[in-house]
């Protein structure tokens, strides 16, 4: 059985997979490279190497639009814990477990470009239990970076200077406001003009009793 992915290795072979099923041809190194913000094409290679090797994909080195997916992604990645009540380093550079859809039938029904758009997180922490999210809970999240789109009061997987949390997001201004559904917890606030923030993806749904 080929082996599993690291986040990264993920997200160039969701791209990939997207691409293709969006246009009907596999896209070149530049168009990664583009699509996916690299200031190079050396990290593409290096990804598609490695997919290669893991067979994941097949291609013809010196072919441009040669890259064949030959083993579609099925299932959310499980892409690591997330903390509840604190601000923890989260998404570690780790073998990706999936999550099968059997488990998930609403996101089943997906296409594979908008389930691509879909990860989870197990929980670590009581600072959600008024969410009704309680630790070892895995959360899923689909993918949301612009802050301008996420409605107050939505729960998100926030990175704040490098470092993820789970609550309630507000808004007010430059001003936001990461809330903890436990009152035994205070509000994490943020000035967007002098602190990084980088929402992750807001939250769908969750699993529990999850081995």
């Amino acid at each position: 059985m080929p082996s599993l992915l690291t986040p990264s290795q993920e997200r160039v072979f969701n791209w990939i997979e997207d691409y293709i099923a969006q246009y009907g041809i596999s896209p070149t190194y530049r168009e990664i490279q583009k699509g996916l913000g690299y200031r190079s094409p050396a990290p593409v290679q290096q990804h598609i190497h490695t997919l290669t090797e893991k067979g994941f994909v097949s291609h013809v080195p010196g072919k441009a639009c040669s890259i064949r997916i030959l083993r579609p992604s099925d299932g959310i990645p499980l892409v690591g814990a997330i903390a509840a009540h604190s601000l923890v380093e989260t998404f570690p550079e780790a073998e990706v477990q999936h999550l099968e859809l059997s488990c998930l039938p609403k996101l089943g029904r997906l296409s594979k470009h908008e389930l691509s758009q879909h990860f989870a997180l197990r929980v670590r922490g009581d600072s959600m239990t008024g969410a009704l999210i309680d630790q070892d809970d895995v959360v899923i999240m689909r993918r949301e970076s612009n802050l301008r789109s996420i409605r107050n009061g939505t729960i998100v997987s926030a990175r704040v200077n490098g470092t993820t949390t789970l609550k309630y997001l507000y808004r007010t201004g430059n001003q936001i406001t990461l809330q903890p559904a436990n009152p035994k917890y205070e509000p994490t606030v943020i000035d967007i003009r002098v602190e990084e923030l980088d929402i992750q993806g807001v939250y769908v749904g969750l699993l529990r009793n999850l081995a």
